[in-house]
């Protein structure tokens, strides 16, 4: 495999090594230490956009890479959101995310990977649909606000904390995610069906 052709599952390994790096900063997470878990965050963000992109523009799209990038996503995502939801909020008194939202996300995770793993073992690989980019797009903004935390953002005649944007964008992400999980399930049953019913020793109208 050329060089070319590697590209893209080395950003993928590139995100993933940024995780623990993540992590690690987060641990004791002073002033400092967030906006260094941030710039971390934003950059493996960015791989997870730049990898698809060059995939798609040098003909290396692959089966191992539409298995391993969406897998990559929500590692760092849960990630994120598990060590997010581990600090308290000076401003509130809470975890800096919800504990019930990091709930759904992990559980939809689970049941798209479930529902993969099952394709997969039919020899079915789909791609990410739209609803799918959407989520993760609204998820990397809404962990990137969270992390800012305290900013103030002005809205209107008002201002809007951080933490209160992030909260809001992860949980128009849960909406959209399950929408998409509905749809990624249907879609794989549906061609798991084709699939039995014309295989070998199936009777045919």
């Amino acid at each position: 495999m050329s060089l070319r052709a590697r590209i893209p599952n080395l950003l993928t390994y590139l995100r993933l090594a940024l995780i623990p790096v993540f992590v690690l900063l987060m641990i004791d997470p002073t002033p400092g230490m967030v906006r260094l878990a941030l710039f971390v965050f934003i950059i493996a963000a960015i791989t997870d956009s730049l990898d698809g992109f060059v995939a798609r523009r040098w003909g290396a799209v692959s089966n191992y890479g539409k298995l391993l990038d969406p897998l990559a996503d929500k590692i760092l995502v849960m990630a994120a959101l598990v060590m997010l939801v581990a600090q308290r909020s000076d401003l509130y008194g809470e975890p800096w995310v919800p504990g019930w939202m990091v709930v759904l996300v992990l559980a939809r995770e689970i049941w798209v990977t479930g529902v993969r793993g099952v394709a997969a073992s039919k020899g079915l690989v789909l791609q990410a649909d739209g609803a799918g980019k959407l989520k993760s797009v609204l998820q990397m903004a809404a962990i990137c606000f969270l992390l800012l935390h305290h900013t103030q953002f002005r809205v209107g005649a008002g201002e809007m904390s951080a933490q209160l944007i992030g909260a809001n964008l992860l949980l128009v992400s849960i909406m959209v995610s399950y929408w998409g999980a509905i749809g990624y399930t249907t879609s794989v049953m549906r061609l798991m069906s084709v699939d039995e019913n014309s295989s070998p020793g199936k009777s045919g109208s």
